[in-house]
Protein backbone atom coordinates (compact mmCIF):
# COMPACT_ATOMS: atom_id res chain seq x y z
CA UNK A 1 0.00 0.00 0.00
CA UNK A 2 1.46 3.41 -1.27
CA UNK A 3 0.95 6.31 1.36
CA UNK A 4 0.94 10.10 1.21
CA UNK A 5 3.13 12.03 3.48
CA UNK A 6 3.94 15.77 3.62
CA UNK A 7 7.55 17.19 5.10
CA UNK A 8 8.61 20.38 5.13
CA UNK A 9 11.73 22.77 6.11
CA UNK A 10 12.57 26.17 6.85
CA UNK A 11 16.19 27.47 7.21
CA UNK A 12 17.44 30.94 7.62
CA UNK A 13 20.44 31.84 5.56
CA UNK A 14 22.56 34.71 5.71
CA UNK A 15 22.73 35.63 2.28
CA UNK A 16 21.06 37.70 -0.76
CA UNK A 17 18.08 35.52 -2.25
CA UNK A 18 20.09 35.92 -5.46
CA UNK A 19 23.21 34.18 -4.00
CA UNK A 20 21.25 31.42 -2.49
CA UNK A 21 19.20 30.53 -5.58
CA UNK A 22 22.19 30.35 -7.97
CA UNK A 23 24.10 28.11 -5.52
CA UNK A 24 20.85 26.24 -5.01
CA UNK A 25 19.94 25.08 -8.36
CA UNK A 26 23.78 24.36 -9.51
CA UNK A 27 22.40 20.99 -9.14
CA UNK A 28 26.15 18.94 -8.82
CA UNK A 29 27.04 21.15 -6.52
CA UNK A 30 24.30 19.46 -4.71
CA UNK A 31 26.51 16.42 -4.07
CA UNK A 32 28.61 18.84 -1.43
CA UNK A 33 26.05 19.53 0.87
CA UNK A 34 23.47 16.92 0.61
CA UNK A 35 24.12 13.96 2.50
CA UNK A 36 25.16 10.99 1.70
CA UNK A 37 23.91 11.50 -2.12
CA UNK A 38 24.98 12.22 -5.66
CA UNK A 39 23.46 14.58 -7.51
CA UNK A 40 23.52 15.16 -11.74
CA UNK A 41 21.02 16.90 -14.26
CA UNK A 42 21.00 16.39 -17.78
CA UNK A 43 22.73 20.01 -18.21
CA UNK A 44 25.85 17.91 -17.14
CA UNK A 45 25.55 15.81 -20.25
CA UNK A 46 24.29 18.15 -22.69
CA UNK A 47 24.76 22.22 -22.41
CA UNK A 48 22.87 23.23 -24.85
CA UNK A 49 19.68 23.09 -22.26
CA UNK A 50 18.88 25.68 -20.48
CA UNK A 51 18.44 25.29 -16.52
CA UNK A 52 14.37 25.52 -16.12
CA UNK A 53 10.99 23.54 -16.71
CA UNK A 54 11.37 20.24 -17.87
CA UNK A 55 15.03 19.35 -17.09
CA UNK A 56 15.69 16.19 -15.51
CA UNK A 57 17.51 15.91 -11.90
CA UNK A 58 18.89 12.63 -10.65
CA UNK A 59 19.95 12.29 -7.11
CA UNK A 60 21.35 9.23 -5.65
CA UNK A 61 21.33 8.87 -2.08
CA UNK A 62 22.84 5.84 -0.11
CA UNK A 63 26.05 3.98 0.25
CA UNK A 64 29.01 5.18 -0.50
CA UNK A 65 27.40 7.36 -3.22
CA UNK A 66 30.37 8.48 -5.64
CA UNK A 67 30.69 4.63 -6.53
CA UNK A 68 27.64 5.08 -8.51
CA UNK A 69 26.29 3.99 -10.74
CA UNK A 70 29.47 1.04 -10.22
CA UNK A 71 27.83 0.14 -6.87
CA UNK A 72 24.70 1.04 -6.07
CA UNK A 73 23.38 0.22 -2.59
CA UNK A 74 21.19 2.99 -2.63
CA UNK A 75 17.89 4.79 -4.19
CA UNK A 76 18.04 7.06 -7.44
CA UNK A 77 15.26 9.69 -7.39
CA UNK A 78 14.56 11.18 -10.60
CA UNK A 79 13.10 14.55 -11.07
CA UNK A 80 11.72 16.80 -13.34
CA UNK A 81 10.94 20.39 -12.91
CA UNK A 82 7.60 21.67 -13.47
CA UNK A 83 7.95 25.01 -12.41
CA UNK A 84 11.01 27.09 -12.41
CA UNK A 85 10.54 30.98 -11.18
CA UNK A 86 14.40 32.43 -10.43
CA UNK A 87 14.78 33.48 -8.09
CA UNK A 88 12.34 32.03 -5.73
CA UNK A 89 10.34 28.74 -6.78
CA UNK A 90 11.57 25.44 -8.17
CA UNK A 91 9.33 22.66 -8.49
CA UNK A 92 9.61 18.82 -9.08
CA UNK A 93 7.95 15.72 -10.00
CA UNK A 94 9.20 12.70 -8.30
CA UNK A 95 9.00 9.95 -11.41
CA UNK A 96 11.40 7.30 -10.33
CA UNK A 97 10.61 3.85 -9.02
CA UNK A 98 10.24 4.25 -5.23
CA UNK A 99 9.78 7.93 -4.67
CA UNK A 100 6.77 9.50 -6.86
CA UNK A 101 5.51 12.60 -5.90
CA UNK A 102 6.13 16.57 -5.63
CA UNK A 103 8.99 18.50 -3.97
CA UNK A 104 9.32 22.78 -3.72
CA UNK A 105 12.13 24.96 -2.56
CA UNK A 106 11.09 28.58 -2.26
CA UNK A 107 13.41 31.30 -0.88
CA UNK A 108 11.77 34.13 0.79
CA UNK A 109 13.87 37.51 0.96
CA UNK A 110 14.53 38.44 4.52
CA UNK A 111 16.31 41.63 5.91
CA UNK A 112 19.05 39.88 6.85
CA UNK A 113 19.46 37.41 4.06
CA UNK A 114 17.01 34.26 2.75
CA UNK A 115 14.58 32.16 4.25
CA UNK A 116 14.75 28.57 2.55
CA UNK A 117 11.40 26.32 2.54
CA UNK A 118 11.78 22.82 1.17
CA UNK A 119 9.04 20.63 0.76
CA UNK A 120 8.55 17.24 0.09
CA UNK A 121 4.81 15.70 -0.66
CA UNK A 122 6.09 11.77 -1.32
CA UNK A 123 4.25 8.90 -2.50
CA UNK A 124 5.69 5.59 -1.24
CA UNK A 125 5.17 2.21 0.51
CA UNK A 126 3.75 2.94 4.02
CA UNK A 127 6.74 0.59 5.44
CA UNK A 128 9.24 3.19 3.70
CA UNK A 129 7.33 6.38 4.58
CA UNK A 130 6.67 4.61 8.79
CA UNK A 131 10.59 4.03 9.13
CA UNK A 132 12.57 6.49 6.97
CA UNK A 133 10.38 9.89 7.63
CA UNK A 134 11.80 10.75 10.23
CA UNK A 135 15.29 9.73 9.05
CA UNK A 136 14.97 11.43 6.12
CA UNK A 137 13.80 14.87 8.00
CA UNK A 138 16.70 14.61 9.98
CA UNK A 139 19.57 14.00 6.64
CA UNK A 140 17.92 17.01 4.72
CA UNK A 141 17.51 19.32 7.82
CA UNK A 142 21.63 18.32 8.66
CA UNK A 143 22.01 19.01 5.03
CA UNK A 144 20.12 22.56 5.12
CA UNK A 145 22.55 23.18 7.48
CA UNK A 146 25.56 22.73 5.44
CA UNK A 147 24.47 24.45 2.66
CA UNK A 148 23.81 27.46 4.20
CA UNK A 149 27.40 27.22 6.21
CA UNK A 150 28.67 26.49 2.95
CA UNK A 151 27.08 29.52 1.34
CA UNK A 152 28.29 31.72 4.28
CA UNK A 153 31.88 30.83 4.80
Amino acid sequence: MRKLSHLELNIKIDRPLESVWNSLVDWRSQSEWMLQTKVWSELDQDRTIKNGKGVLIFAFTGLFPKLYPKLRLGILDTMEITAFKPPVLCEVVHIGRVIRGTGRFKLIKTKKGTIFNWQENLIAPAIFLIVMKPVLLLGVWLSLRRFARLLTR
